[in-house]
C-alpha cells in the first residue's frame, strides 16, 4: 500500500509537492485501513481549476514507475534518460528531478527515491522497516562519490555498480535480487489510467473477458449501472485482405497475409439488449457493437470497471486521471465506494484520482477531509498540492469539518484551486 509520494522539479511541479496517503487523525475509518500499525486510506481524490497540475501529480507517480520498471529501455551510457524539468524558472529548467516513495509490501516498509536528469542518476537510494526502525540497505551518490552498500541486509548489492545513467536497483534485479523484485514487482501493481481514452482499456477488458469469472463480474456491474444490458460476449472477425493492405504493417508480415499463412483478426465486444414486438413484449434480444453503436458513456464504465476489478482482486494501486469523464455522479461514486467497502476490497487496492465534480464534495462520508486534496498554481507557474486537513477553519472563523457543505466553501474560494475568472 501506498503511504506517501514526493517530488519536485518535474513538469509544472517546482518545488517539493507531497502526497500522503496515511490517516489525518491516526484512526481506522470506513475509507482507511489499519496495516503494520499505519491507518492507509484507501482513496484519494485531487480537485483543481484547468492546468493547475492535478494531472501532473499522477504523471510523477507514473514516471517514476516507468523509470523503476525501465519502460524506457536504458541499456547503454550514451542512452538518454527521460527529463521534464520545470521550465518557467532558470534554477530549475536545467537542474535534477528528485522522486521518494514510501510503500508497504509485506512485513515491510519500503522508502526508495533517486534524482535524475537527462544524463545521469545523481542519487538514488532504498530503506527498510521491519521493527519500527529504518534500515539503510544502499546509497548512491555521485557528486559526493558516495556507494554504500548495507552487506548484510542487502546482500544482492554486494560488487554490483551501475553506470551513471542506470538505477541500481535495476542492476540487482538483473542479478536476481529478492529485494529488487520485490520494489519493482509494487510498482508492477501501480497502473495510471486516462478518463478521456476509453480505447486502450476496452482493449484489456477484451483480454479479461476470456476468463469467465471475470466476464460474470463485469456484466453484473453493466446491469446494476442500469445500462440497459442483459449479456456480452467477444466478436472476433478477420480482416479482408484488402483492408489488410493498407495497414502499416511490416513487409514480411504482410507477405504471409496476403499468402495465406497468416490472418488478422479484429476483436470487438458485443452487447445485448432486449427487444420489443409492437406491444412492448419482449421477443429476443439485439446485440450492438460496443464501439460503434454504444455510448461514450456506456463505452468509459466498461472500460474503468475491467481495470477497477483487476485492481480490487489483486491488491493493487489504480491512478486515474478525470475518472468523471462521460460518466454520470452517481456511478463513479459507486466505482468509488467499490474500494471503500472491505467486501470488495478485501486486499486493501488504493485508488486515486482527479476529478471536477464537485458533487462528490457533499456526497456524506464518502470522503474524509483527510482524502481531498487540491492542486493550486502560484503566482511564478508552479503548482503547489495541498490537504484540506490544512484548513482548520473557514471563512466564518468555524472548524472546518468533513460534515459541512464541502462543495459549497470549495465553489466559493475558501479552498483555493479554483478558477479566477476575468470578465468574459
Amino acid at each position: 500500500m501506498l503511504l506517501q509520494f514526493k517530488v519536485n522539479n518535474f513538469r509544472s511541479i517546482k518545488d517539493t509537492a507531497v502526497l500522503s496517503m496515511n490517516a489525518g487523525k491516526g484512526k481506522t475509518t470506513v475509507n482507511s485501513i489499519e496495516s503494520k500499525g499505519y491507518h492507509i486510506l484507501k482513496s484519494a481524490v485531487i480537485y483543481g481549476a484547468n492546468a493547475s497540475g492535478k494531472s501532473t501529480v499522477l504523471n510523477a507517480l507514473a514516471y517514476m514507475r516507468e523509470m523503476v520498471l525501465n519502460r524506457y529501455k536504458v541499456t547503454q551510457s550514451v542512452d538518454k534518460l527521460p527529463y521534464f524539468p520545470f521550465l518557467l524558472n532558470t534554477e530549475t529548467e536545467t537542474a535534477s528531478s528528485h522522486f521518494e516513495i514510501i510503500f508497504l509490501k509485506g512485513d515491510c516498509k519500503y522508502r526508495y527515491g533517486f534524482e535524475v536528469d537527462s544524463e545521469k542518476v545523481y542519487s538514488e537510494w532504498l530503506y527498510a522497516d521491519t521493527r519500527g526502525k529504518e534500515s539503510r540497505l544502499f546509497q548512491r551518490d555521485i557528486e559526493g562519490n558516495i556507494f554504500y552498500v548495507n552487506q548484510l541486509k542487502f546482500k544482492e548489492g554486494r560488487r554490483l555498480k551501475a553506470i551513471d545513467n542506470q538505477l541500481f536497483i535495476w542492476r540487482c534485479d538483473q542479478e536476481g535480487g529478492e529485494v529488487s523484485k520485490t520494489i519493482l514487482e509494487w510498482f508492477y501493481d501501480l497502473n495510471l489510467l486516462n478518463g478521456l481514452q476509453n480505447q486502450p482499456y476496452i482493449d484489456f477488458a477484451l483480454e479479461q473477458m476470456k476468463d469467465p469469472n471475470i466476464k460474470a463480474k463485469l456484466l453484473d456491474l453493466l446491469k446494476k449501472a442500469d445500462l440497459s444490458i442483459n449479456d456480452l460476449k467477444i466478436d472476433e472477425q478477420d480482416i479482408p485482405d484488402e483492408q489488410a493492405k493498407e495497414l502499416p504493417l511490416p513487409a514480411e508480415i504482410m507477405e504471409k497475409i496476403l499468402s495465406g499463412g497468416a490472418r488478422i483478426t479484429y476483436s470487438d465486444i458485443q452487447t445485448s439488449h432486449k427487444k420489443f414486438d409492437a406491444d412492448n413484449n419482449a421477443t429476443g434480444a439485439t446485440y450492438f457493437s460496443l464501439n460503434t453503436d454504444e455510448s461514450q458513456g456506456t463505452k468509459k464504465f466498461l472500460a474503468l470497471s475491467a481495470p477497477i476489478l483487476d485492481t480490487l482482486k489483486s491488491g493493487k494501486i489504480l491512478l486515474i486521471d478525470e475518472i468523471d469523464a462521460s460518466l454520470h455522479p452517481m456511478l463513479t461514486e459507486r466505482l468509488i465506494k467499490l474500494f471503500h467497502n472491505a467486501e470488495n476490497n478485501p486486499f486493501n487496492a488504493q485508488l486515486i484520482f482527479t476529478t471536477h465534480d464537485v458533487s462528490f464534495l457533499s456526497r456524506p462520508q464518502l470522503f474524509g477531509r483527510d482524502q481531498i486534496w487540491f492542486t493550486e498554481k502560484n503566482l511564478y507557474g508552479s503548482t503547489e498540492l495541498y490537504s484540506l486537513l490544512e484548513f482548520r477553519k473557514n471563512s466564518k472563523g468555524k472548524d472546518v469539518r468533513s460534515t459541512d457543505n464541502l462543495e459549497k466553501h470549495y465553489l466559493q474560494g475558501q479552498f483555493g484551486a479554483v478558477p479566477y475568472l476575468g470578465d468574459f
